[in-house]
């Protein structure tokens, strides 16, 4: 293979993406994790109004994990 032959562009494209999914994915369900906790924190210590909101945030998270993962798969898929 020559050099080319290298699509730098496509090659770009590939890094800058994968670190913003890995790096993005890592966030958000981190912040799945976190949020979880402070639910039960909060519910455990009797402010469930805090708690709810904390169980909303992480389910919201959770959602938005899932959706990063079904588009990941489903590029995946189509390559």
């Amino acid at each position: 293979m020559t050099a080319g032959a290298i699509h730098w562009g496509d090659l770009f494209q590939v890094v800058w993406v994968s670190l913003l999914a890995g790096v993005g994915v890592t966030t958000i369900f981190s912040l799945v994790i976190l949020t979880s906790a402070r639910a039960t924190e909060h519910g455990r210590s009797g402010r469930s109004g805090a708690a709810l909101g904390f169980a909303v945030l992480a389910a919201m998270a959770f959602a938005v994990f899932g959706v990063g993962i079904g588009l990941a798969v489903r590029e995946l898929l189509a390559k």
